[in-house]
């Protein structure tokens, strides 16, 4: 990992992957290392440098002096320092899960400084505002879960789900929310069991590294409110909004109405496929994206 430095004597860690269009690659959670991600910019290598920057509080990057700062907004600002630190002309930004939320205000907050967006899996509608309209993705929530009944891993992986908010809130070590994440990830895929899949799901979790502050400060009450869509009015650039059919937590009744108020945006959704595209469908998403990215390119988006 390499670091950069940033004003007030902070720092952000990051690693490159790939050679072609600057590209900032936002990890989820939040508070998960930048690391997890390698399988998306290992997938998109060939057409995207991707810079994999810790969001602050992981890896060695430095903590925000405020909790409210791991909020999408704190963190979009937190990763546009970064982009001018490195001295990166406009990018495309592509972010997965809560790094996908992160995408999404990065471009609604810095028109100037992104090309394209691509969001992966995004949330964007948190429990309040889906309970003010119907409960729409809670119910979607609820029925991919309990699609999972079956499973060998369940019994122990549901509590751990049901319960999550108020383990993390008891939490005191990062270690506990990384043992947390890997026992419920199997909920994440549509098809866990595959081989190919628990192969790849494997190796993802040996990345995933927590900043448990983040967690904390998520589930104290930042997720709850979120609700992107007053925002997304103001992305200006081309948009890419990708979800699993089969996504229990940002599937259809997410990725529609975030799709649905960008001006312009394109929505595919991928069949048999959970939270993670890299894992579970890899040739399908990165075939979305190239062929999105060569759209752009034709337009003469990416030029210029």
């Amino acid at each position: 990992m390499a670091e950069v430095a940033l004003p007030g004597g902070r720092a952000a860690s990051y690693q490159v992957i790939g050679s072609g269009r600057p590209t900032l690659m936002f990890a989820g959670g939040p508070g998960f290392a930048a690391s997890y991600m390698t399988g998306d910019a290992d997938l998109l290598s060939d057409t995207l440098q991707s810079y994999l920057i810790d969001p602050h509080g992981s890896g060695t990057s430095t903590p925000p002096a405020d909790p409210a700062d791991y909020s999408p907004e704190g963190h979009a600002r937190f990763y546009e320092e970064v982009r001018q630190a490195l001295g990166l002309p406009r990018v495309v930004v592509l972010g997965h899960s809560f790094g996908a939320t992160t995408a999404l205000t990065y471009a609604s907050l810095f028109p100037q400084s992104t090309r394209v967006c691509v969001a992966v899996a995004g949330f964007g509608i948190g429990p309040d505002a889906d309970a003010r309209e119907g409960g729409e993705t809670g119910a979607e929530f609820s029925a991919l879960l309990d699609r999972q009944a079956g499973s060998p891993w369940y019994e122990a992986a549901r509590p751990v789900m049901d319960e999550w908010a108020e383990r993390i809130l008891a939490a005191s070590d990062p270690a506990e929310m990384e043992q947390m994440m890997i026992t419920v990830l199997p909920f994440y895929l549509a098809e866990p069991d595959r081989p190919e899949v628990a192969a790849r799901l494997a190796g993802m979790s040996r990345m995933l590294k927590a900043d448990l502050a983040a967690g904390k400060a998520w589930e104290g009450g930042l997720y709850q409110s979120v609700d992107l869509r007053p925002s997304l009015s103001r992305i200006q650039c081309p948009t890419l909004v990708v979800a699993g059919e089969l996504d229990f937590i940002c599937g259809p009744a997410q990725a529609r109405p975030v799709a649905s108020h960008i001006t312009g945006s394109q929505l595919v959704m991928l069949a048999d496929c959970g939270h993670i595209p890299s894992v579970e469908a890899p040739q399908e998403y990165r075939q979305a994206v190239l062929e999105f990215l060569g759209a752009q390119d034709r337009a003469g988006t990416l030029s210029g």
